[in-house]
């Protein structure tokens, strides 16, 4: 099951770092004036998702400083589900959204209605300055808010499930820091009903209990899902990518190789049987595994 999250690194980051108030805060400017981020307080609600609490300064020294909060809050399928800004310009009435429950997604194809909610909070909050009749870091302060809204979501992380045989080989590889990346699923069964597998940001990991478990990424996975994936006559993967005799790179599957060159691109080569192999197994009512003659084809 997929974990939601927070990157205080990649949060940081966006904002020049975590390194004010014992670092428990960012300072930057904006449209001339200096503002202030503090670290997120997250927790878990009941049913999984994240719920996470800021706030903001606009610092004009002391007790002059405006406020803001920003509250939000991710379900387990990291749909932003609502949301709430109160907001404090020294002197004046604090505004305040309320809580606003409104469903969107940061991962899947929705996310323009993010980009929505960003632009209501833009909105609500200006019109309240606006009201004021402010100017300069004030009149910016909105544009501020929408900014840590928009990092904010650029920082939540679905961290997902990699386990058991899959898991160990992804640890073998480097994990998050190997080729692969970041999980972006949970360990899945494979169509055809043989494997498991995950998907990765730089490839995948596949599984079955004869094959073991062999990752296969770039353009040759791409040729491999061209072709229908394990339910092609390619089969499952039997290696890792690996240096080709020849130059180039190939993986080895149940039913042959996919080779790549940079001058050639990637091409398949099917693993031969030879007749009376074929024949006896067809007799015999037996299911031809590619796999087990691999060494009758040579691959070049």
């Amino acid at each position: 099951m997929a974990k939601i999250t927070l990157d205080f690194n990649e949060l940081g980051s966006r904002l020049g770092g975590w390194r004010f108030k014992s670092r428990t805060a960012a300072e930057y400017k904006a449209a001339g004036s200096n503002y202030r981020t503090y670290k997120p307080t997250v927790s878990t609600p009941i049913g999984g998702g994240l719920q996470l609490f800021t706030k903001l300064d606009h610092i004009r020294g002391g007790a002059k400083d405006d406020h803001c909060q920003l509250e939000m809050q991710f379900d387990s399928q990291g749909t932003l589900v609502n949301w709430r800004t109160q907001v404090q310009i020294q002197g004046n009435p604090q505004f305040d959204t309320g809580l606003v429950t409104e469903a969107a997604s940061i991962f899947g194809q929705e996310y323009g209605a993010i980009a929505n909610v960003a632009s209501k909070i833009l909105n609500s909050v200006s019109n309240f300055i606006g009201q004021l009749g402010e100017h300069g870091g004030r009149a910016a302060f909105p544009s501020v808010i929408q900014m840590n809204f928009n990092h904010i979501v650029e920082s939540v992380r679905r961290e997902f499930e990699v386990s058991g045989a899959i898991g160990e080989k992804y640890a073998a590889l480097g994990g998050v820091q190997s080729f692969l990346g970041r999980a972006l699923t949970d360990e899945l069964g494979t169509p055809d009903g043989n494997g498991r597998y995950n998907h990765f940001e730089g490839g995948s990991i596949y599984w079955t209990p004869k094959t073991g478990a062999w990752s296969v990424r770039g353009v040759i996975r791409n040729q491999w899902a061209t072709l229908g994936w394990e339910r092609s006559k390619l089969g499952y993967p039997i290696s890792d990518e690996e240096p080709r005799k020849g130059g180039g790179r190939q993986s080895r599957f149940q039913g042959g190789v996919v080779n790549w060159t940079r001058a050639r691109g990637a091409w398949v080569q099917y693993a031969l049987l030879s007749h009376h192999v074929q024949k006896m197994k067809l007799q015999k009512g037996m299911k031809i595994d590619l796999s087990e003659h691999l060494h009758l084809q040579k691959f070049n």
